[in-house]
């Protein structure tokens, strides 16, 4: 069973659903405190488990040309999303360390690194798509 397109969904989500929480947090600090951080857990732990899976996937596979040359980017573009995640929860984890008494320059920097993530997730998600849909990866046609 691949359990690769079922854990993919998991990582953007709760990384997407990270960064919402984080613009709460901006305005209703009581309200939602470190929200962020603990969905950002469960959203490294679910992208470690897709990467993984996806690795284990892909190695079953015998691609050429166009197809072989997307699922390396979709590789690659995983993980650098699993890196720059992993970067946002070392910023995360040091400002909820300091309770919130960061400076503004780390929460620019942490909302620069949720944004970059969350092009190169959903970068990610986009040539995952290409590939079941281009090529039928995971179907019963391939």
């Amino acid at each position: 069973m691949n359990l690769h397109p079922l854990l993919v969904h998991f990582p953007i989500a709760l990384f997407s659903l990270a960064f919402v929480f984080e613009i709460i947090e901006i305005f209703k600090k009581e309200s939602f405190k470190n929200s962020s951080f603990l969905v950002l857990i469960f959203a490294i732990l679910c992208a470690i488990l897709a990467v993984q899976t996806g690795n284990i996937d892909a190695q079953n596979l015998s691609l050429n040309g166009k197809a072989k040359e997307i699922l390396e980017w979709h590789q690659s573009s995983a993980n650098f999303s699993l890196f720059l995640l992993a970067l946002v929860f070392m910023v995360k984890f040091y400002i909820v360390l300091k309770r919130g008494k960061s400076a503004r320059i780390l929460v620019l920097v942490l909302f620069a690194l949720y944004l970059l993530g969350l092009i190169f997730i959903y970068r990610t998600a986009y040539l995952g798509t290409k590939l079941v849909f281009e090529y039928g990866l995971g179907t019963k046609l391939n």
